[in-house]
């Protein structure tokens, strides 16, 4: 619990000397990898603000407080291994009882996204789908529930996860050097670190609403 406060504290003040020690550094990425995993492999974790993360992740790389090759190498590697356990939860559980309530739970138009995109371009969607809140965990599921060769889906899902964590992580580098963010760069690195924080908390309420209208209807 010290090092996650020393953390926050570090990013709240633009310590990046702080932020890059070997123990700091260490936590950022087991919690960049343990979040960007769950969003995309779990449904009852899809609302962990990956987007976000990897916006803030961006900057800062530019502010030398990570490495960019390593970085967008594990985080694909996250990305790349939640959609394949979410593809599995498709192909393994989707018939079943358990799945059916999970699914259950997402609003209709993530279902309809999700399916409208795979019927209509295949594995391709896939692609489109990572940039989706929702959506890019729901994709491999509805993918897992057809009959598609794993073997493909391993190759899509492998260079959607590149293209999404690296496109992001680029943007976010690549404003972190304007002459903007450099301007008003307390103002927005406080926004960046507060915004993930706000994200996941609005996700959460968000889900347990969810789960308890699902809980008081059943046992109305």
């Amino acid at each position: 619990m010290d090092h996650i406060t020393t953390l926050f504290w570090a990013l709240w003040h633009q310590d990046y000397l702080t932020l890059s020690k070997p123990g700091l550094l260490w936590l950022i990425y087991s919690m960049l990898i343990m979040i960007i995993f769950f969003e995309n492999g779990f449904l009852l974790t899809a609302f962990f603000p990956g987007d976000s993360l990897l916006f803030l992740t961006g900057t800062l790389i530019a502010n030398g407080s990570l490495h960019f090759i390593p970085t967008i190498g594990l985080l694909t590697l996250a990305s790349y291994l939640g959609g394949w356990f979410s593809f599995l939860q498709g192909r393994w559980l989707g018939k079943t009882t358990l799945m059916q309530r999970l699914l259950a739970h997402f609003p209709e138009k993530y279902h309809q996204q999700a399916e409208n995109l795979f019927n209509k371009h295949g594995l391709l969607a896939l692609l489109l789908a990572r940039f989706i809140a929702f959506v890019r965990t729901l994709f491999p599921v509805v993918a897992g529930l057809s009959t598609l060769n794993s073997r493909r889906f391993h190759l899509f899902n492998f260079f959607s996860s590149l293209l999404w964590v690296a496109s992001i992580v680029t943007l976010g580098y690549l404003f972190a050097i304007t002459s903007l963010f450099k301007h008003y760069q307390h103002q927005i690195m406080s926004l960046l670190t507060l915004l993930p924080i706000v994200l996941l908390a609005v996700g959460l309420a968000g889900a347990l609403l969810t789960f308890w209208r699902q809980y008081t209807k059943k046992h109305k």
